[in-house]
């Protein structure tokens, strides 16, 4: 019996790490390049997720084929939003053509009384600095048409591919354990199993938040008289999507609008946004949802932030998502299975450790 000296295997080793370091540089640098295409790929699993949610109470209380309540659940949803569509939608195309044309006048109103202070003559010279006359804004302009463009069509690809997901989810979860070592493959289904689970309850979470504070916003600030209460609120509804960032910037419009409209409605407005934001954060968040998947705020913030500057406004649009995905990978990987441990619920200030 003839023993391979030690010596004789170390360039195989090295050879295999090299391998190995290659595969992995360039998995890693596929994955940068194609971060875009990852991303609504993602997208597609959260329309399929939510089509998924909404065949479930068919499939378990009337005991319907699976395939019967996806297909009732994508018409239903289809009649709803076009219901909605044929209901609001000119209203809607209207107030937000009124919104576009009241925007600038409003901004030009608030220009004289901000230059009277210090400081919004300081905000107002930095503005201009910023600003390049007529270039910048036909630059722009022509940005956001081809991004609009390029968006609608990233949509429809998404909402195609998330309807093969939701109507074939096992060919596809089968593909992706057989990337995993056969060994693993149990735990990874279970892991992926949850992952679902924690996107279905963020995702009704996250249109039950959306309804709420839209439905909020637009009719606080009809009864307040703001101008385009309907577009205001849709925008409001919207931009729940992504937390923090997006209540903020939905808010800067409606304010503008309303401070053209004098003080009174200005103050008013602004109740409105803060009251609304407060009561979704504070009443509905925790009675009416007290079952879904909720992140720490400051995790939420920090991952809206990080996915901005990693992967720009796609990232930023699916911050929330996959960060739950990465809360749920951590807990059952790193703290279940690598730690050995569970999590369990930090103990309050000033309470016992």
């Amino acid at each position: 019996m003839s023993v391979v000296p030690a010596s004789m295997n170390l360039p195989r080793l090295r050879g295999s790490w090299v391998v190995q370091v290659a595969a992995l540089a360039l998995v890693s640098l596929l994955i940068w390049r194609l971060a875009d295409v990852l991303l609504l790929a993602f997208g597609a699993v959260l329309v399929g997720v939510l089509l998924h949610a909404l065949a479930a109470p068919l499939t378990e209380r009337l005991h319907l084929p699976r395939p019967l309540a996806l297909s009732l659940a994508v018409a239903g949803l289809t009649g709803v939003i076009g219901g909605a569509i044929w209901l609001f939608g000119q209203q809607v195309a209207l107030q937000v053509a009124t919104l576009g044309e009241l925007l600038p006048k409003a901004w030009r109103a608030l220009q004289a009384p901000l230059s009277e202070s210090p400081l919004g003559a300081y905000v107002l010279d930095d503005l201009q600095r910023l600003r390049h006359a007529d270039g910048l804004v036909v630059q722009t302009a022509s940005r956001l048409l081809q991004g609009s463009l390029t968006a609608a069509a990233a949509t429809v690809i998404v909402l195609f591919c998330g309807l093969y997901l939701a109507f074939h989810p096992a060919t596809y979860v089968r593909g992706l354990l057989h990337l995993v070592p056969p060994r693993g493959r149990d735990r990874a289904a279970q892991v992926l199993a949850a992952c679902g689970d924690a996107l279905n309850r963020w995702l009704l979470g996250a249109l039950a938040s959306m309804i709420l504070v839209g439905a909020t916003v637009a009719l606080g600030l009809w009864w307040a008289g703001v101008p385009s209460p309907l577009a205001l609120g849709v925008l409001a509804g919207l931009a729940q999507f992504v937390p923090v960032i997006g209540p903020w910037a939905a808010t800067l419009p409606g304010l503008i609008v309303a401070a053209a409209q004098g003080p009174q409605t200005l103050a008013w407005a602004a109740a409105i946004y803060l009251g609304a934001s407060q009561f979704e954060a504070n009443v509905a968040t925790p009675l009416l949802l007290r079952q879904m998947v909720e992140l720490p705020m400051g995790l939420t913030l920090f991952a809206v932030l990080a996915m901005g500057v990693l992967l720009g406004p796609l990232g930023v649009l699916f911050a929330t998502p996959l960060a739950v995905v990465a809360y749920v990978l951590v807990r059952h990987f790193y703290v279940e299975d690598l730690l050995g441990d569970t999590m369990v619920p930090a103990p309050s200030l000033g309470g016992p450790a």
